[in-house]
């Protein structure tokens, strides 16, 4: 396989000399994100859609100004992923629909970057669906289609997997999945099947593909650990990055340093948040990293920081998300 990404850089500086280019060939490296935003809804309460807490008139009080406020912390955090112009891609959960997707796009923190959007409605029952914002100068989408996930619970319906080809300029391919399988509302035993059922639907998707010499990442908020049975089981997705045919998750070492992760609960770090690769794809990445700025995290009464959430039930805090971006930074 040609060093993905590598071809990326070429279309990244116009109007330079062949030396400065050059130096950018050498010292550029890309990096695709996936970032759960915690709830990011507008303000109207949209027909079908269970979204009405999320309303000026709801238990939440959501306004224009909050949600202007939501956009602005959003926008920061993906501005400060691409501060040396390399994100080329960024996976999204907890988004409500395209529109917001738009005035994240149009932010005056990334309007530059002129965002491409991979979105579609899906059939979650709380209106969130998930989506891709590419940057059309370093990357192509030349196809998509979202995956769905049947959970078996009446009255309950869940994210699509939203699957992409992208391409880069000399035709390098990456094969992308960006999910957000069920929560564990109501207990992590009770509600195991339900992600057990998302990782079945995207197992049987890669049934189609050669694990072996295919470049796939698998990225999302999994709702479940790295050990859980979901993805160490039925995705058979470990700890090893040699290329048998199983899948390496790369963000099992930040699971099994408890003083990091993407997520807090009770003050305890986990990783819910995953970066998963073909061996191949592996042999490509420079470094998987959770991205951490000290104004996207609170002090508890312990001194411990953790992720600064917009809201914890009806209680309004103005944060960021409770949590943080994962981010793959290839060679």
């Amino acid at each position: 396989m040609k060093h993905l990404f590598f071809s990326l850089v070429t279309l990244a500086v116009f109007g330079c000399t062949a030396q400065k280019t050059e130096t950018s060939i050498k010292s550029k490296n890309y990096q695709i994100a996936f970032y759960n935003v915690e709830n990011l809804f507008d303000t109207l309460n949209a027909e079908g859609k269970n979204d009405g807490e999320y309303t000026p008139e709801g238990k939440k009080e959501w306004n224009t100004e909050k949600y202007n406020q939501k956009l602005d912390r959003i926008a920061q955090v993906i501005a400060s992923i691409d501060s040396t112009e390399q994100l080329a891609a960024i996976g999204l959960a907890e988004i409500e629909n395209r529109l917001v997707l738009e005035d994240l796009a149009k932010h005056k923190l990334v309007s530059h970057l002129n965002l491409k959007i991979v979105h579609k409605e899906s059939p979650d029952f709380r209106g969130i669906d998930v989506a891709l914002l590419y940057n059309p100068k370093l990357i192509s989408v030349v196809g998509s289609e979202f995956l769905y996930v049947d959970i078996n619970d009446t009255g309950k319906t869940t994210r699509d997997i939203l699957k992409a080809q992208i391409v880069d300029h000399t035709n390098d391919s990456l094969l992308v999945y960006i999910n957000h399988w069920p929560s564990r509302w109501g207990g992590q035993e009770k509600t195991n099947r339900k992600r057990v059922a998302a990782a079945t639907v995207l197992k049987n998707d890669l049934k189609s593909v050669n694990l072996k010499s295919s470049n796939v990442l698998i990225l999302g908020d999994l709702n479940d650990y790295p050990t859980n049975e979901s993805v160490w089981t039925v995705l058979n997705a470990d700890s090893s990055a040699e290329n048998d045919g199983s899948l390496f998750n790369a963000t099992y070492k930040i699971h099994i340093d408890s003083t990091q992760g993407t997520h807090a609960y009770r003050g305890h770090w986990g990783v819910l948040d995953h970066a998963i690769l073909t061996p191949t794809l592996n042999q490509n990445v420079d470094s998987v990293y959770v991205h951490k700025r000290k104004y996207m995290l609170y002090e508890n009464k312990g001194g411990d920081w953790f992720p600064s959430r917009t809201h914890s039930g009806k209680r309004y805090y103005g944060g960021y998300s409770d949590h943080l971006p994962v981010v793959v930074n290839f060679k």
